[in-house]
């Protein structure tokens, strides 16, 4: 097949640091292209060049920020990073017109292009397959329906109550297991790693863990001032609760394999949770709430815990007691079973054959 993959305007592709889409979008590209697809690749400026795809930059790759930001000639609003996106989405759908018939499919990773691209896919004739990163919606279900588009799930979670959308396939998220290796003793901390915002629910995290008395690290960005300086920053001492920021690849191998367990309590509809994989490759145990897809991605007691919400804290802190239980060589395991690149590549070329004959 000769492969369209819209990545991200967003960030680079893959990104330098934390960046789940756009190191999916990457695996896609080489993936694929390993297989003998010809591949094309847009993605924002900063994106990685490789021999096996042909790039096309498009995009600042400087817009992941929602606040207001002051620069020599003042402070912007806060929607400029919004508005910048749209320009980048702007380019993109003329470079769709422009080339868009000449692709056999086009993959759609890029967020806000799961909608306003719709009508330029439509315009161009190719098949075009949205890959849902990000939890459906009411709006954007209807928005699937009316255009008919093909729609890749990354869990079955996130189906659920959205009937009637085109799905041809679900595509689990994957892991380089080359790329976080597997760490058999762990260190004394236990780990969060994402945006640290109310949805990622650092708060029930850290309770847990001085509950315990265990030293908890966060590395994430700041994804929500609000939270970070009224329910997060108070409890961040730099001994007991320390606070890492955004972590380059090495950074967070070393941060995942050393810790005694990823502690995941999300409490939005998680479309899948990629950092649990990444974790559980190094040999990390997941404590997580059941919300999204986490049931689909951790085996209870097996390769951590899965706990119901309404457990909260508490749940938390007695999965914790259990940790040393579980066999790190099972979570790694389980990953190298289900959750490889190529398992990832292989479900992807399924869904996308019958839409290109």
């Amino acid at each position: 097949m000769n492969i369209l993959i819209l990545g991200s305007v967003a960030l680079p592709v893959p990104p330098p640091k934390q960046g789940g889409t756009e190191r999916i979008a990457y695996w896609q590209a080489t993936g694929l292209a390993k297989r003998g697809h010809a591949v094309t690749l847009v993605a924002a400026h900063g994106s990685k060049a490789d021999p096996q795809y042909a790039l096309v930059e498009i995009g600042g790759g400087d817009t992941v920020t929602g606040s207001s930001t002051q620069s020599a000639s003042g402070f912007t609003e806060g929607s400029r990073s919004l508005r910048k996106e749209m320009i980048y989405m702007a380019e993109v759908s003329q470079w769709l017109l422009d080339h868009g018939k000449s692709f056999d499919v086009i993959i759609n990773n890029m967020r806000g292009g799961e909608s306003v691209l719709l009508p330029i896919a439509k315009l161009i004739g190719r098949p075009f397959v949205t890959v849902m990163h990000l939890p459906m919606f009411d709006e954007l279900a209807q928005l699937f329906r009316v255009y008919d588009t093909p729609v890749i799930t990354i869990s079955n979670a996130q189906r659920k109550g959205f009937d009637g959308v085109r799905y041809v396939g679900t595509v689990h998220n994957a892991t380089d297991m080359n790329e976080l290796p597997f760490q058999r003793v762990p260190q004394d901390y236990v780990l969060m790693m994402g945006s640290v915002a109310p949805h990622k629910n650092q708060k029930d995290g850290i309770l847990a863990a001085k509950s315990l008395g265990k030293k908890i690290v966060l590395a994430g960005k700041i994804g929500n001032q609000d939270y970070w300086r009224s329910e997060i920053e108070p409890l961040v001492d730099g001994v007991t609760v320390i606070h890492k920021g955004e972590m380059d690849v090495a950074q967070k191998a070393a941060l995942l394999g050393g810790a005694e367990a990823l502690v995941f309590p999300i409490v939005w509809p998680e479309p899948f949770g990629l950092v649990m994989i990444e974790a559980m490759v190094c040999g990390t145990p997941v404590v997580a709430y059941n919300n999204g897809a986490i049931s689909e991605v951790v085996v209870d007691r097996k390769t951590g815990f899965v706990i119901d919400q309404s457990q909260g804290v508490n749940g938390l802190v007695e999965a914790l007691k259990h940790i040393p239980e579980i066999h790190r060589e099972d979570c790694k395991n389980h990953v190298q079973n289900n959750f490889t690149v190529e398992k990832m590549i292989d479900s992807l070329e399924a869904a996308l054959q019958p839409l290109s004959m």
